[in-house]
């Protein structure tokens, strides 16, 4: 997904967007004038595109107005189309520091007429760090990597007033109730890559889990969706839209 902006950067801020390692933006971002670098690792661009095919409409349908939590945020992306579509208040939160930064750099460039705000944060204690739950949580592309996904989403519950929207991948053509922890034995973090450590693991679930799991949650699925049939090889995805009971 390329994030484009109908806007002209000042030489400053063309200076500090190219200031920011390519491996940083996980979303790419193009102006007017100016465009920032693609990540390496152009399964990431093909990911986002597909991500942008199935969400956007659930995003713009629900934040109008509203109060917006957007959780493994990465530089931002989402956060923007959801402020873009007239939230009144967004806040992204990932744990890594550079993708922070890189997304305060482009809110920096962005008229908008809500408050956004960007935070390095841990999901295991997310519920300690907010006063107030929010109308709408989006939780994109985490939860595979969540070594305890079901703690998690009822720490996540806590927060969510009316939607929850979710999109987790590694998801098995299976089935019944099954998941899979796998360790990885490659560590791609100087390619950038930085959820893909050696030694962490991944969850692998079928949708019948995940239903579960979101049950456990507190969450009750109003609508879901998957990739294209053809496109499901390579996007092992599972996508919802929740609403909490």
């Amino acid at each position: 997904m390329t994030l484009r902006l109908d806007i002209d950067l000042t030489d400053e801020q063309k200076a500090a967007m190219a200031a920011i390692p390519a491996t940083v933006w996980f979303t790419r971002v193009v102006y007017r004038n100016a465009a920032s670098p693609l990540h390496p690792n152009l399964q990431l661009d093909q990911n986002n595109e597909m991500k942008q095919a199935l969400l956007n409409d659930w995003v713009r349908k629900s934040v109008k107005g509203k109060r917006v939590l957007d959780l493994f945020c990465g530089n931002g992306a989402f956060s923007f189309i959801a402020a873009l579509a007239g939230a009144k208040e967004v806040v992204g939160v990932d744990y890594a520091e550079e993708r922070i930064k890189c997304a305060r750099v482009v809110s920096g460039t962005i008229p908008l007429n809500c408050q956004i705000d960007f935070r390095c944060g841990d999901v295991y204690k997310i519920a300690e760090n907010f006063d107030t739950p929010f109308d709408v949580v989006l939780c994109f592309g985490g939860l595979y990597h969540i070594a305890d996904p079901a703690f998690v989403l009822r720490e996540i519950r806590r927060l969510v007033k009316e939607r929850l929207i979710l999109q987790t991948s590694q998801v098995m053509p299976y089935p019944g109730n099954w998941a899979k922890f796998i360790v990885r034995r490659k560590d791609l973090t100087r390619e950038g890559m930085t959820s893909i450590r050696g030694g962490y693991g991944t969850w692998h679930y079928t949708v019948k889990c995940l239903r579960e799991i979101l049950l456990h949650g507190g969450f009750r699925i109003i609508d879901e969706r998957r990739p294209p049939w053809l496109k499901r090889r390579c996007f092992h995805w599972y996508l919802a839209r929740c609403e909490p009971y």
